[in-house]
């Protein structure tokens, strides 16, 4: 094993996806020495045994309009620093293309409608016959209605969000090692964190924000309140013509109580990195995965669930009525949830490790803020004024 003196900083940070990485980012911008530390994503994730990231993936809604205040808070703050990052990185992740949340539930609309309103977004209510005359490539059922929401709203590439987050860490002179941690230990004074290849890290503090595959590295009595969920999703590939088509397209939540998980939500034509370019559609709300521990790999090395990867298609066909696909594929991805509906960004009873955790399934647009807040967290022992404390408190599993 390496010697604890080989790698050295004030904070070591584990899990170079969303949350890790923005993390990572405004922790140099505090002023303190940052290690992160995570693998790449493999290359043929079928025959991959290790940890896995949900992160890998061209395309992910970004929009302020939402149910829940908090959730539209946090996504208005970090989208408020997309322009800042890109230029400053030189690395370009968002398409401002728009986003449109349909629906036939009143409640539902109007709730989105008055958190629009309380936040100045720049956003239009639209009617069914408005919608189907500004968006005529889409089929929408009768009785639906909308809210475009325009500037802020559209999407953003993941992978280059986070090559965007960690171009500004290394431009800090910070460090970045590719690879999986395996073990945290406490000692008088410091951390050491080994990884699966035996290089030590020696840091003051530890930020643990690797996702459904954390809670290995958690040192508690008990264990975390956080539940595993999976999803699956559909990418449909788009030949030259349809893709011109649908050139400005929105990205679209389609709320309904359907068969499956409420609704869908669909991204506009992107171009992935195997060169072709793909209508993505999801299941708006993942579902509990049955024993995670003999499950969560995987999963993440096959294909989704087939019986929703079909419902998928048929919604996809019957929303995009005059669309001609080339071809389909599935994916899986995973998603963690906390009871509160709140990520936790605190610190694990007795070890004193500071923990990102609980995407909810609504992080990646909103992760430059998350990472802020836990920033914050670690450096001065609270979250920003404008948050508190107590929202986002680690929760156990009473037995």
């Amino acid at each position: 094993m390496s010697s604890l003196s080989d790698f050295k900083c004030d904070v070591c940070v584990i899990g170079k996806g969303l949350l890790g990485s923005a993390a990572a980012r405004h922790l140099s911008e505090m002023g303190v020495s940052v290690l992160l530390l995570g693998p790449d994503e493999p290359k043929v994730r079928s025959d991959h045994s290790g940890v896995f990231g949900s992160h890998y993936d061209s395309g992910r809604i970004t929009r302020i309009i939402d149910t829940d205040l908090y959730c539209a808070q946090i996504a208005e703050a970090s989208i408020s620093r997309y322009a800042e990052l890109e230029k400053f990185s030189g690395i370009d992740f968002f398409e401002p293309v728009g986003h449109l949340a349909v629906s036939n539930l009143d409640d539902y609309i109007s709730k989105i409608v008055g958190t629009a309103r309380h936040l100045g977004v720049d956003a239009k209510s639209l009617a069914a016959s408005e919608l189907a005359s500004r968006f005529s490539y889409f089929s929408f059922p009768s009785g639906v209605s909308g809210v475009h929401e325009h500037s802020t709203g559209g999407h953003i590439n993941p992978r280059n969000l986070i090559k965007a987050q960690i171009e500004m860490l290394m431009k800090a002179e910070n460090e970045v090692i590719n690879e999986t941690g395996s073990a945290i230990e406490r000692h008088d004074g410091f951390f050491q964190v080994v990884t699966q290849n035996g290089k030590a890290i020696k840091a003051n503090k530890v930020l643990l924000a690797s996702g459904v595959f954390s809670e290995r590295l958690v040192d508690s009595r008990e264990k975390l309140d956080l539940e595993i969920c999976e999803s699956t999703v559909v990418l449909a590939e788009l030949g030259k013509e349809d893709a011109e088509r649908l050139r400005g397209m929105p990205s679209v939540i389609f709320r309904q109580e359907a068969e499956y998980e409420k609704g869908v939500y669909l991204l506009p034509p992107i171009r992935y990195t195997d060169g072709k370019t793909y209508i993505k559609i999801g299941h708006s709300e993942s579902r509990p995965m049955s024993d995670p521990d003999a499950n969560l790999v995987k999963w993440f090395q096959g294909n989704g669930d087939p019986v929703i990867a079909d419902w998928l298609k048929s919604q996809l066909f019957s929303l995009l009525p005059g669309i001609s696909f080339t071809d389909i594929k599935t994916e899986s991805c995973a998603v963690s949830r906390s009871p509160t509906g709140r990520q936790f960004i605190d610190t694990i009873e007795g070890s004193g490790i500071h923990v990102l955790l609980a995407g909810n399934g609504y992080s990646a647009k909103s992760s430059d803020e998350l990472g802020r807040i836990a920033a914050h967290k670690v450096i001065s022992g609270e979250v920003p004024e404008e948050y508190s404390d107590i929202d986002f408190k680690v929760k156990y599993k009473r037995t």
